[in-house]
């Protein structure tokens, strides 16, 4: 099992993506060290917002979800681009 989890905060596309956890076989019980993360296309536009918990390199949700959903191209962390 993942020692991580996410979820989407706000959809700014409105694609109904808010409220979307993952990863698929996440643990709910994991609320340790938090982050905020936005998703965003390679024109730089915010498509999603929303927060990690466990133990992750950043990636995670782009990976996960938001390359494959919208096209998502860059991931930040705590406003930090990775």
């Amino acid at each position: 099992m993942p020692n991580y989890r996410w979820k989407i905060t706000r959809d700014l596309i409105d694609t109904g993506a808010e409220g979307t956890e993952g990863p698929r076989n996440l643990d709910p019980t994991i609320k340790s060290n938090p982050a905020r993360f936005s998703m965003h296309d390679d024109d730089g536009e915010c498509y999603y917002e929303g927060v990690i918990y466990g133990e992750f390199d950043g990636f995670e949700p782009l990976e996960d979800f938001g390359t494959w959903n919208a096209g998502c191209t860059e991931i930040r962390i705590d406003g930090v681009a990775l």
